[in-house]
């Protein structure tokens, strides 16, 4: 795929950006007590929107600001389909902002936080394919949905 220069650096900022929330999620998701499940919700929701907003952007489509998953990936065309379902995307909306704010929310569980990545580690895997190599050849978080302490790599893919 011939990606323009400005483009492409659109991208691995979008791309950058998602990776750091990787990391913070499965950094925090190490600890083992005290873990702030909340927080390790709020970043693999916000790894999932960077992701689709980038392919968002390959595809030159206009994404409206909004942390609704669910309406982003509607926005997605037919041959640039993720490998979770619409309901699954929405399932990582309340840690958008709900998460957040003291009030009627449960907090996370253990079990949502593992979800929450392994859906965001869905998204990242199923967006990567699509983007150009310059894009995707940065350093990046362990992918270990287990909570391990992140390793450091280069992938080149």
């Amino acid at each position: 795929m011939n990606v323009p220069p400005e483009i492409a650096e659109i991208l691995a900022h979008w791309a950058q950006k998602a990776e750091h929330d990787l990391e913070a999620a499965t950094r925090i998701l190490a600890l083992e007590d005290g873990c702030p499940f909340d927080t390790v919700c709020f970043h693999c929701q916000q790894v999932a929107e960077k992701y689709i907003e980038c392919l968002l952007t390959l595809r030159e489509i206009s994404a409206p600001r909004t942390h609704d998953l669910r309406a982003l990936g509607l926005l997605l065309p037919e041959d640039a389909t993720l490998p979770v379902t619409f309901a699954e995307l929405a399932e990582l909306n309340p840690y958008a902002v709900q998460v957040r704010y003291a009030g009627d929310w449960p907090e996370p569980t253990l079990s949502d936080a593992r979800r929450a990545l392994s859906l965001a580690l869905a998204v990242r895997g199923a967006v990567r394919q699509f983007l150009p190599p310059r894009v995707t050849t940065t350093e990046r978080a362990s992918e270990d949905p287990d909570g391990a302490t992140p390793a450091r790599t280069t992938e080149h893919s």
